[in-house]
């Protein structure tokens, strides 16, 4: 689970430089942690080393499409909430981004506003699904565990593995 005294990491992949630095200054300003990625090469490898609570994906890229991007962040990040942002839309690409349970399907240009509250709305999601999911899994772990010393034990070792998402 979250600890609300944490920023919200957000992993922002786009080739276009000057509209990266853009957003992640703006975004940064609004107290959001913020690291760029200028390929999608580059946001898997930022996503081996760091945990994010969102994703803001470009759909085209010169190295590594965003739907190859999303697949490989979903292995290594399931609770990562992603939004597809394209200004190359289609009908293939919105159902392919639905498969992948992108969380928006979003065309640019943005409005930064809405960009924004997608952010906020992604990671409220997130936030949700690992609190639902963390409470089933306690709810279980109650009605299987016989010894208070051991329920105490696995539900602190619960927490932490939901502390460090």
């Amino acid at each position: 689970m979250r600890d609300e005294s944490k920023k919200l990491r957000l992993l922002l992949v786009d080739d276009e430089e000057d509209l990266v630095t853009f957003l992640a200054h703006r975004l940064r300003k609004r107290d959001i942690d913020v690291t760029m990625a200028l390929s999608g090469y580059e946001a898997i490898s930022a996503a081996s080393e760091l945990k994010f609570d969102v994703a803001v994906v470009d759909l085209k890229m010169p190295d590594l499409d965003g739907i190859a991007v999303i697949e490989q962040l979903r292995v290594s990040q399931p609770f990562i909430e992603i939004l597809m942002l394209t200004g190359h839309g289609s009908h293939e690409s919105a159902w392919e981004a639905g498969r992948l349970q992108a969380f928006r399907y979003l065309m640019k240009p943005l409005d930064f506003d809405a960009l924004h509250k997608n952010i906020l709305a992604a990671y409220e999601s997130r936030c949700n699904q690992m609190k639902s999911e963390f409470e089933s899994k306690l709810e279980a772990l109650m009605l299987s565990t016989t010894s208070p010393r051991e329920l105490i034990q696995m539900s602190d070792e619960l927490r932490q593995e939901y502390e460090q998402e």
